[in-house]
């Protein structure tokens, strides 16, 4: 394993990442002022993993050579990093930003939760559509619509759960359901792509060896069918992991504010 990880063809540190990530980091600490009550640790999280994903072997491997690295980097992309930045949002800042009045079109779309429901399952379908997989895979333009509509489809997705302006949240009931529910669709499409017998991404059946490692991958077992089905399962176990993890803190929240409802009732009742 250490061999693997210290292989530097398996590491691509000049990658364009830097050049989103970068100016981004530096914004932000110039809008600092601007962004009392942030979580300063969840942006962190979130910029360490977006790099990752991209200079890492798994940001090489996903490249066009194992369809399982693919999944994670775009798992990582869809999931990991928009919730982090999600997480980052100060209220104050977001509350301020949406009340005015120019955004009234955007205000009305994000109260619409199946929006983000719908951009982050769809988001993950579309793009496993075997010949938009292959193209994005083979194109580095398409490649990076990609990257930028899963960030995108992920922030849209984790609006209605953890919004840090409130009254765009699902109430608890239904935000269970939202996260069940995705979950059932990140399922069924990881059961397509684990137990069908085609290549769901045609660039990852016979990839170039540009690397060094597939050969030696082959030799073991790990064929493209085997790299094809543990990304199936990588679709399928991780993401509904996350959901049921979120749906605790979502749970969790609302014991809260009833918890402080009755407290409240108790104390108005004893004066």
């Amino acid at each position: 394993m250490m061999s693997f990880l210290t292989n530097p063809s398996l590491w691509n540190l000049t990658s364009p990442v830097w050049l989103v990530v970068v100016p981004l980091v530096i914004a932000v600490i110039a809008w600092r002022k601007k962004l009392a009550g942030a979580n300063w640790w969840w942006l962190a999280m979130a910029m360490v993993v977006l790099v990752l994903a991209f200079i890492s072997p798994v940001g090489v491997l996903a490249g066009g050579y194992l369809f399982s690295a693919h999944m994670v980097q775009h798992l990582l992309l869809l999931l990991i990093v928009p919730l982090g930045l999600m997480l980052f949002l100060p209220r104050e800042m977001m509350e301020s930003l949406l009340a005015r009045p120019g955004l009234t079109k955007l205000n009305s779309l994000l109260s619409i939760p199946v929006v983000g429901w719908i951009a982050g399952l769809g988001a993950m379908w579309l793009w496993h559509v075997p010949s938009l997989c292959s193209a994005a895979t083979q194109s580095d333009a398409l490649s990076f619509v990609r990257s930028a509509t899963f960030l995108a489809a992920g922030l849209a997705f984790w609006w209605p759960i953890y919004s840090p302006v409130a009254r765009f949240r699902l109430d608890p009931l239904l935000a269970v359901i939202y996260l069940f529910s995705a979950c059932a669709g990140c399922t069924l499409l990881g059961i397509y792509i684990t137990f069908t017998p085609v290549s769901v991404c045609p660039a990852f059946a016979n990839p170039v060896d540009r690397v060094g490692i597939l050969t030696s991958l082959y030799q073991a077992g790990f064929t493209p069918m085997v790299d094809q089905q543990l990304g199936g399962l990588l679709m399928w176990v991780p993401p509904c992991s996350l959901y049921v993890c979120a749906i605790l803190s979502v749970l969790s929240r609302w014991y809260a504010m009833e918890d402080h409802a009755s407290n409240e009732n108790l104390s108005e009742a004893s004066l």
